[in-house]
């Protein structure tokens, strides 16, 4: 598109007007007339006066818009407030237009359009010199549209007036229509929808594709030498391709990745310092533990070795007395014998004496003591027979009392029968003896037997009832029976023992849920904690957990119904996904009913729950979780469970609970409420499940009272019953009266016999004496040995006392080992005690005296201060690299060290670390595992996509564009050496190897698809590239690397690029070895390779509409004026640009057969003083006619050629 128009408004101290252009313009003048500032009018509207886009002056030696040395240079403001020498024409706040009107030519399918650029300034008279300010500036497009002057000078009565800043794009909008005025505030957004405009299109191009065409718009005004061939070709030939932001892109997700893999480092240090704090507090309570129960077991050693001294002491006691009761017997026997000899010597003197009824009287007195002794003999087993009765009463009397208090008839009907309480109401009612005193027996008080005799009768009597009511108890056959009443009592309370057993069984079980749930953990069902010990045992690694445990239900409203509905899914069992098949594998190996257990398949439920999205109002809505996989499992397995709050919108859900315990599910609905008791999922649910089973350990234990009174009660009846045994007193009773009448009669004749004196048998008595004499000799040494033993008796007495003592303390001591030991399970459900105890007795029983536990009980203690100072040194280390709020506090102790209190705080410190270590493992290390894969996979995407496939394709398009540039310069031949131009380019090693790197890249199928960056195979070479790209997208002096990253990712540094010069028929020559040639051969290649910058900028090669305008500012300088004319006719004709060139009026005569338009600048005095100017600028436009100036030009040349010879043959002549 050529620049049909241009308009200016208050622009330097050209007179408002508007220029008409066709495709050949001069702007031509006078030095200081005002032509640049018309070409810098021009350049201020295609480039936006953006910065570092523009150059005001370019054709001077002022190239940039920084001042140097203090010079002033010129600026937008400057234009505006007419600004020439340090003076200005306009005083006052001024608004400045430049308008271009812009057409499509022959070909091109664009629409016309017209851009402005607005700008107001005003004079800052604060500084010396005072400054033009810029204060506002805006951009407009009209499309479809060509604007004139009078669309910015209004005719008012007062006279011609400007349109204001503020008004213009309204003033616009009124004339035109309001969607036909496009404004635009920033500089970068104008830009882009104004070539955008150029290439017929409604919309913007990109801002590196704008800002490009603008500075080679700008470039192009003036010729510049060319230091550098290559640098030249790479800034002005070709296109920058900003990829600034897909660098810090990179970058950022790299440091993103780099960040975050330095965290899941530092978190997996920490998970292993916190597996290694929980192996150490672990260790510690294993060792307090043995530590504890080996401690018991040496007290229980020394009190089973006190109880054999005890014992020992005992027997040797049991022997001394044993000794002294034979000493006694010894001499008792002596004395017996002594008493013989003494009868002996009775005797012989009886018969010495002569008395015949010695004998008598001997025969009777044996009669007599044989009597007593039969007496003696029935009245024992009569007194214990007598006593039965009382002791039957006394049992029959309890009997019916208790049978009142409880329900026996019911399990023993034969109890509640009249002929059973008819025995015993007579029983009861009989008297509660004999009334014979048995011990008047043992007496000579014997003589009145008529009393025993009036007894006899009522005993017949009480013996009969006593022994039919015994019989009744004992009778299988009284009530139909196989089991007489005292089996069928006794078969009772083994039934309410076994009651009593089962409901103790259930309070311990309860008892032991609520230690767990005090300690805050759950109770297992049997066939999980079975198969979690085993995974635990077998397979450590798999590091197995229930899924209860890290899950928590955030509105207690939803809690019985979330877990009732998800049932034994609660206690799935979590392990480590590369184990997940050795735990299945071990749970169905194990025996019985404990092989039941499931394990989740974390991995894919990871997998599955990231391809789903939970519904909204499902039950994950009211949950939290302490471990990623429970989270995945719950997620993919429940995420479309719904809440709903009534049956009435529960039957219309495919799958939903309500909060009172329905659910549905495979088209059908269901109860799933549970007790508070059974509740697992967090805190909250074990406090209510903990107050629902204190509650439930009441009601057992109410249970537990009744069945315990119920059993008591029966096993009372039954020994009471055992109690009531038969009599047997009638025929001891005969057979003593007939012992007392034989003794009467004994008595009587021994009582009737007349003794006399006897002669003395001197010979035999002096034997007898003898014999009684040395006995006598053998009892004082018998009493001797006594005396002896009974002293040996006094010292083992006081022995047995002090080791009686010594094993009371050992058993008080064995007594708080023990409880200690048993409080401990209390504390740490884990730890048996009953089992650990029964193992330490057998220990402390094998041990005996030959061996003791000191040793072990001080390597425990010595274990126990490394664990706690280990486990000390791992929770400070793991506090010092955590957050806050993974923080683990150390418990202090301030009792004796290592006791139970110290214990219990070191079993809470390791559920705390169990607790951390589940966070980070399960929860955080997961996430963090999981977006750093999200991270690589977007990084994966960015660099390869953003960054090595733009950089590859640009490096290729870099080349494509030379060789299209190469084509286009082939068919065209400058100056009468014929010479043509051509672009090179060559590798340059540091950026090849990039090259072939980014190339592979892109070869490999399958990046992207599973593969990524930093595990894709790559030759070794690539490898080394790709980690220097690492590291430099992860060097901590980011703007060095940045530049660094931008220089690799610059496509237009891999290639070493030349531009060369061929004449017809000679060597090709390198512009940038070519130092021979004139100032007018170097400048005629650099306007043709920068025309080539213009038409790759411009975009020739894409569509059918592009800006074809340039400008060159004081053209051709050093050119003579066929190679300008070459110039001209390549730009215009063969490129066909629209040329609009600045050149003096002194040297533009030779073109002026060329220039389709031309605009004279003049300056001159003015009569009145234009604000601060005493000049004024004059504007003269003309239209050529190309062929007549042609003629004329044609003419003078003739005429002056032909003076030219006359003058050359004077001179000869």
């Amino acid at each position: 598109m050529f620049c049909k128009r241009i308009i200016y408004v208050n622009w330097g101290n050209i007179p408002n007007m508007e220029c008409d252009f066709g495709p050949i313009n001069l702007f031509s003048g006078g030095n200081g007339s005002g032509k640049t500032t018309a070409a810098d009018g021009l350049q201020s509207l295609m480039t936006a006066a953006y910065e570092n886009l523009y150059n005001y002056n370019p054709g001077q030696d002022e190239t940039t818009q920084r001042g140097r040395g203090g010079k002033q240079v010129r600026t937008l403001a400057s234009y505006v407030m007419g600004c020439d020498d340090g003076s200005y024409s306009r005083l006052r706040m001024t608004d400045g237009y430049i308008a271009g009107i812009f057409h499509p030519t022959q070909g091109e399918s664009a629409e016309p359009f017209t851009a402005v650029m607005c700008v107001r300034a005003k004079l800052d008279e604060s500084t010396s010199p005072k400054q033009a300010r810029q204060e506002e500036i805006k951009f407009l497009i009209v499309p479809g549209h060509e604007l004139s002057l009078d669309h910015f000078i209004l005719e008012e009565k007062i006279g011609k007036t400007v349109v204001t800043f503020e008004r213009v794009d309204q003033s616009l909008q009124i004339k035109l229509g309001k969607s036909a005025v496009e404004v635009y505030d920033k500089k970068g957004q104008y830009l882009r929808r104004l070539y955008g405009a150029f290439k017929g299109s409604s919309s913007a191009v990109s801002d590196r594709e704008a800002k490009h065409a603008a500075r080679t718009f700008s470039n192009f005004m003036a010729y510049k030498p060319v230091k550098s061939i290559s640098e030249f070709v790479a800034n002005q030939i070709l296109e920058p391709k900003d990829i600034s932001d897909d660098i810090r892109q990179v970058a950022e997700l790299m440091k993103t990745i780099h960040g975050m893999e330095e965290e899941t480092r530092t978190i997996n240090d920490a998970i292993v310092n916190l597996d290694n704090a929980l192996s150490s507090s672990e260790s510690y309570i294993a060792s307090w533990l043995d530590l504890c129960v080996t401690e018991y077991a040496e007290v229980a050693r020394q009190n089973k070795v006190k109880q054999g001294d005890y014992l020992a002491a005992k027997d040797q006691q049991r022997n001394n007395e044993q000794s002294i009761s034979e000493m006694q017997r010894d001499i008792e026997q002596s004395i017996e014998k002594r008493k013989h000899v003494h009868s002996q010597l009775v005797e012989f003197e009886a018969q010495r004496r002569g008395i015949d009824t010695l004998k008598t009287k001997d025969e009777l007195d044996k009669s007599i003591e044989f009597i007593k002794g039969r007496l003696t003999g029935v009245a024992g087993p009569f007194l214990t027979q007598n006593q039965k009765f009382g002791k039957n009463h006394t049992a029959a009397k309890e009997l019916s009392s208790k049978l009142k208090q409880t329900s026996l008839g019911v399990d023993i009907p034969y109890v509640d029968t009249a002929g059973f309480n008819r025995l015993l109401k007579q029983v009861i009612d009989g008297p509660a003896d004999s009334n014979i005193d048995a011990q008047q027996l043992f007496t000579k008080d014997w003589v009145n037997i008529a009393s025993l005799e009036h007894s006899l009768d009522e005993v017949v009597n009480l013996e009969s009832t006593h022994n039919a009511f015994a019989a009744m108890l004992s009778d299988n056959e009284r009530d139909g029976s196989t089991k007489n009443l005292r089996d069928q009592v006794l078969s009772l309370h083994g039934t309410k023992h076994g009651q009593m057993a089962r409901v103790e069984e259930q309070v311990r079980s309860k008892e032991k849920e609520i230690q767990k749930l005090q300690g805050h953990t759950v109770s297992y069902p049997p066939h999980i904690s079975a198969a979690v010990e085993a995974i635990e045992k077998q397979c450590p690694s798999a590091k197995p957990v229930v899924l209860c445990d890290y899950i928590e239900v955030s509105d207690p409203k939803w809690q019985m119904a979330i877990e009732g509905y998800m049932g034994g899914a609660r206690f799935s069992i979590l392990v480590e996904p590369d184990y997940e098949a050795d735990a299945i594998r071990l749970v169905r190996s194990l025996k019985g009913r404990r092989n039941s257990a499931k394990i989740i398949q974390g991995r894919k439920a990871q997998n599955d729950a990231q391809r789903k999205c939970s519904e909204p109002g499902s039950i994950l809505d009211v949950m939290t979780f302490t471990h990623k996989y429970a989270e995945y499992f719950v997620q993919a397995s429940y995420g479309n469970l719904l809440r709903v709050s009534n049956e009435n919108e529960l039957k219309d859900q495919r799958r939903a609970v309500t909060p009172d315990g329905l659910g549905s599910g495979n088209y059908s609905m269901f109860r799933c409420d549970i007790s508070d008791g059974e509740l697992v999922f967090g805190q909250g649910a074990r406090e209510r499940a903990l107050i629902a089973k204190n509650n439930e350990l009441k009601q057992l234990s109410g249970q537990l009272e009744l069945v315990s009174a119920e059993y008591h009660r029966v096993g009372r009846i039954k020994d009471l019953m055992d109690q009531v045994r038969p009599i047997h007193c009638t025929s001891m009773i005969n057979e003593m009266l007939s012992l007392y009448r034989d003794l009467q009669a004994a008595e009587y004749q021994l009582e009737s016999l007349d003794l006399s004196d006897f002669e003395e048998l001197e010979e035999r008595l002096e034997a007898l004496n003898s014999e009684h004499e040395a006995i006598d000799q053998s009892i004082q040494a018998l009493n001797k040995t006594l005396g002896n033993h009974q002293k040996e008796s006094t010292t083992l007495k006081e022995k047995v006392e002090r080791l009686a003592d010594e094993k009371e303390k050992l058993e008080e001591e064995q007594g708080t080992k023990e409880e200690l030991v048993v409080k401990a399970a209390q504390i740490y459900p884990s730890h048996d005690a009953s089992q650990r105890l029964v193992h330490a007795d057998a220990q402390a029983a094998q041990a005996g005296s030959d061996f003791d536990f000191s040793d072990v009980i001080e390597r425990a203690k010595a274990d126990l201060e490394k664990f706690d100072r280990d486990l000390y040194y791992q929770v400070s280390a793991h506090n010092q690299n955590s957050n806050s709020y993974n923080v683990i506090v150390f418990p202090e102790n301030f009792g004796p060290k290592h006791d139970d209190t110290y214990f219990k705080k070191i079993v809470g410190l390791k559920t705390e670390i169990e607790v951390v270590n589940n966070i980070l493992n399960n929860n955080v290390l997961v996430g963090k595992q999981e977006k750093l894969g999200e991270l690589k996979e977007s990084f994966n995407t960015a660099f390869v996509t953003n960054l090595c496939h733009s950089i590859y394709q640009a490096i290729n398009d870099g080349r494509r564009l030379l060789d299209d540039l190469n084509s286009e310069l082939d068919n065209h031949v400058f100056g009468t050496d014929k010479e043509r131009f051509s672009f090179a380019y060559k590798w340059v090693p540091e950026f090849y190897d990039f090259y072939r790197f980014f190339k592979e890249i892109i070869e490999i199928p399958s990046l992207g698809d599973g593969t990524t960056l930093f595990d894709a195979e790559l030759s070794d070479k690539s490898i080394e590239v790709r980690d220097r790209l690492m590291s430099m997208l992860l060097d901590k002096d980011t703007q060095f690397a940045l530049r660094e990253l931008e220089r690799i990712s610059d496509y237009r540094n891999y290639r070493h690029y030349e531009i060369y010069k061929t004449p017809e028929n000679k060597e090709q020559i390198a512009l940038s070895t070519y130092g021979t040639g004139s100032g007018g051969q170097l400048e005629t290649p650099a306007y043709i390779i920068r025309s080539a910058a213009v038409t790759s900028a411009f975009k020739f090669n894409e569509g059918n509409a592009h800006c074809r305008m340039v400008l060159v500012d004081e053209a051709f300088s050093k050119m003579d004026e066929t190679r300008s004319r070459e110039v001209i006719n390549y730009l215009t004709e063969a490129l066909g640009l629209q040329l609009i060139f600045i050149m003096p009026t002194s040297k533009s005569g030779p073109f002026l057969d060329l220039i389709s338009n031309q605009v004279v600048f003049s300056k001159c005095p003015s009569e009145e003083k234009i604000g601060e100017l005493e000049t004024q600028v004059l504007v003269d436009r003309k239209t050529c006619n190309k062929d007549k100036i042609k003629a004329l030009w044609a003419n003078h040349r003739k005429t002056v050629s032909q003076q030219v010879m006359l003058d050359f043959m004077e001179d000869v002549v």
